[in-house]
């Protein structure tokens, strides 16, 4: 089902063919947004990606990291118990060294009109560190 191409210091393992991909996001990342709003459910963007997931339309390409958005009010999330940036943090010193010995990292997944980050913050903070210019993200729309 994947295919593994090479990216500057990563390897990526990519979703074989365009109409896969759907189906191995709604599969995969759906139950983890739905498991993420019920231990967060006062992060109102995780409802309203899950309520896009379904609608959107998603093509494998190359993005400079640049250009994608973070979702500001998920980076500056915390509560009495959880610091968002301070986990983020943590899991990146955690995965950066199994990919930089070379296990593969999944592309990041990027709403197309406005070329937020829905998921894959971790990886994204792994790739700026590491100096690398471009990513693949699967970039989602919504069919008109």
């Amino acid at each position: 089902m994947f295919k593994y191409k090479k990216l500057g210091k990563f390897t990526y393992h990519i979703v074989g063919k365009k109409n896969q991909i759907k189906p191995f996001l709604l599969k995969w990342i759906e139950k983890e947004w739905q498991i993420d709003h019920k231990e967060f459910p006062d992060q109102p963007w995780t409802i309203e990606w899950l309520n896009l997931l379904p609608n959107m339309e998603f093509k494998l390409i190359v993005v400079d990291l640049e250009k994608i958005n973070l979702h500001l009010d998920l980076m500056n999330y915390k509560t009495d118990s959880y610091i968002f940036l301070e986990e983020l943090n943590l899991r990146v010193e955690e995965m950066e060294e199994y990919l930089l010995q070379g296990s593969s990292i999944g592309p990041l997944i990027v709403n197309n009109e406005n070329m937020e980050l829905m998921d894959g913050y971790t990886r994204y903070m792994i790739l700026k560190k590491n100096q690398q210019k471009r990513t693949y993200a699967f970039v989602g729309c919504i069919e008109k």
